[in-house]
């Protein structure tokens, strides 16, 4: 370098330049490849992995509208779980019983001891739901929990098995199933929250091996557990017994100094039961006090068909006519179940290629076991209902409603596991291994081939279903909700009843307004409040009216203190001629025409209304929809 060159450098002029990369050192690459191998690196790029395929593969129309009711603004379950997920945190920050509303069934209020209100999962996102609404909130759970369960599953797997690959594929098949998507296009989060039941089998192997101690492992397992019984009850009886059946099971097949550690495995998951119950007794104690009389026994059909099992919804069976009349003379009617036969076909496997492998055969025995349970309390045979052996457990309280193919969910933890184990054995050679890898494969891309995605779920209104004219659902909220205009037209805490076909409507208004006003009707679930309309009946029974509809209206606007109805302008058909024809006057705000109301509103007669004579009283039903969350 001249002077000049040096003059220019010092006054700035001219850079320095770069020295020549220097190659990472071998030790630098031994580190960067262990830190790769460490379980957390390596549980990240898994979450990573579910959370890409599920979202790219499965839910765009929901990421694209996050501030939006998505799901199935026709059914009553998604607006069910929004509410929910405003409700448990508005009634812990104002020292309010959460398992006691009356912001909506006003003015008695709701029994919610027995609703799958998802309480941890609505206090988890609760800081999401304070920043940035609850619409947004709740769909971050649609988009969150399947990769989350994948996740839990994956880590449970990778300690099974110390492989990486094995793990991958068994989190996907336990957390992105037909099971999973399904309630989750369904707005069910109670359903698809299933990350905790992982955890478990992950905290027993950790006992196992020696790294977590007996204190450790019991005040873990009670934690997980009573998170479980906050999420759904019903799922934390379910665990009760399947976990019960697996211990008797792995006791069986034991050897003999194993049968002595299992033993002791079975009486330290007692204790931590014990604790969790303790855990849970606030919730638990309440729930039991206030057993309502109505729950009702599900039906036959809401038990595992097992055909379901191997075969898939008629729109994925690619044209084979005669399995396509199958599928659709046994309706929609557990398509949630399928799994798909290389993927039963492996627990099988494990048993006949590794007979002396008592992983193989607890893991088999523990699939018949679940799939023997999903079967429910009885068989039919012939056209005749045979009552099973273990019928009795859906005659306790806590099991009146619960739906026996719900514990599909634990089979499909079995069988992420035994993919995992099949996976991970050492394999005799290269064809073995390829014989391995290629049945795990196989049963993973028939499993995925029959996911379900939201891009069906997000349409206002199902396939198939014909609107008048006048009507033009929408999934946004009308401005007179998401502008605040309701302020100006409702006195806080107003009881109101929300009229219109999107479902459960009222109390996704409600949440939407931080409960500045009460709610008249509301649908909680099948067992506590039938009618799917969401309304009171001397309202919904006005769909069709009559003499006797229209006089129960009156006496109801007499005894209620119902304020106003509100019906959405885009749903209102035939709502708006309806309570026209009754002498009732609106005004239109924001997409919205609100009908004050009041004891001394005066109700025309049915002559007045026809122009005829009264005819004699007959009273009008309004029921619509499907079969809600149970």
């Amino acid at each position: 370098m001249n002077a000049a060159d040096r003059g220019a450098q010092q006054a700035g002029l001219v850079e320095d330049s770069a020295p020549p990369p220097v190659p990472p050192s071998p030790a630098a690459l031994r580190r960067l490849a262990s830190r790769a191998r460490r379980p957390v690196y390596q549980a990240a790029v898994a979450f990573a992995t579910y959370l890409a395929v599920f979202v790219i593969g499965f839910a765009l129309p929901i990421v694209s509208h996050l501030n939006t009711p998505n799901l199935r603004q026709y059914w009553t379950d998604p607006n069910f779980y929004t509410w929910s997920m405003r409700w448990w945190p508005y009634a812990v920050s104002h020292w309010i019983n959460p398992l006691y509303s009356t912001q909506v069934g006003a003015p008695g209020g709701y029994n919610l001891a027995w609703a799958t209100t998802t309480p941890s999962v609505d206090l988890l996102f609760w800081p999401v739901t304070a920043l940035f609404g609850v619409l947004v909130s709740f769909n971050l759970v649609l988009l969150l929990v399947p990769p989350a369960s994948a996740l839990t599953a994956f880590i449970a797997a990778r300690r099974l098995t110390g492989h990486f690959w094995a793990a991958l594929l068994a989190g996907g098949v336990y957390g992105l199933t037909p099971f999973v998507l399904v309630h989750d296009w369904q707005g069910q989060p109670n359903l698809t929250m299933i990350a905790l039941l992982p955890i478990v089998v992950y905290l027993v192997l950790l006992w196992w091996d020696g790294t977590l101690g007996w204190i450790g492992f019991v005040a873990w397992t009670a934690v997980t557990m009573a998170l479980e019984f906050y999420t759904f009850n019903e799922a934390f009886f379910d665990m009760t017994v399947v976990a019960a059946g697996v211990l008797v099971i792995g006791f069986a097949v034991a050897g003999g100094p194993a049968r002595l550690k299992v033993a002791r495995l079975a009486g330290l998951m007692a204790v931590g039961y014990v604790g969790s119950v303790v855990l849970a007794s606030p919730y638990l104690i309440y729930a039991l006090r206030h057993y309502p009389t109505t729950f009702i026994r599900q039906q036959q059909g809401f038990s595992l068909h097992l055909i379901r099992l191997v075969l898939p919804s008629s729109d994925k069976l690619f044209g084979l006519t005669p399995l396509i009349t199958w599928s659709d003379q046994l309706g929609r009617s557990g398509i949630d179940d399928y799994v798909g036969l290389p993927l039963l076909l492996i627990p099988l496997a494990l048993v006949i290629f590794g007979w002396r492998n008592r992983i193989g055969w607890l893991l088999a025995l523990a699939l018949v076991f679940v799939l023997a349970l999903a079967v429910g309390p009885s068989v039919d045979i012939d056209g005749k209902l045979v009552q099973l052996p273990w019928g009795g457990l859906w005659g306790l309280p806590v099991a009146r409603s619960a739906e026996p193919s719900r514990l599909i969910v634990f089979g499909f933890l079995v069988l992420a596991m035994a993919l995992a184990w099949w996976l991970a054995a050492p394999a005799a050679g290269r064809l073995s291994l390829a014989a391995r890898w290629g049945l795990g494969l196989l049963a993973v891309a028939v499993l995925f081939a029959d996911l379900p995605t939201s891009y069906s779920e997000v349409k206002p209104v199902p396939y198939g279903v014909t609107l008048p004219a006048t009507m033009r659902p929408v999934n946004q909220l009308p401005p007179f909700i998401t502008d605040g205009l309701y302020r100006q037209y409702l006195r806080p805490g107003e009881s109101v009843a929300v009229v219109t076909y999107r479902g459960n409507a009222g109390l996704l208004f409600q949440a939407n307004s931080g409960f500045y006003f009460r709610i008249v009707g509301g649908y909680v679930n099948a067992s506590l409040t039938p009618r799917e309309d969401a309304l009171p009946a001397a309202v919904g029974n006005l769909a069709h009216p009559s003499h006797a509809a229209i006089r129960a209206f009156e006496s109801y606007l007499h005894t209620s203190h119902l304020g106003a109805i509100l019906v959405e302008q885009a749903w209102a058909e035939p709502w708006t001629s309806i309570f026209g024809r009754l002498g009732l006057h609106g005004t239109s705000a924001g997409g919205v025409t609100v009908y004050p109301v009041s004891s001394q509103t005066r109700v025309p007669s049915y002559a007045e209304i026809t122009g005829g004579p009264t005819p004699a009283p007959a009273a009008g039903t309004s029921g619509r929809g499907q079969r809600g969350h149970g």
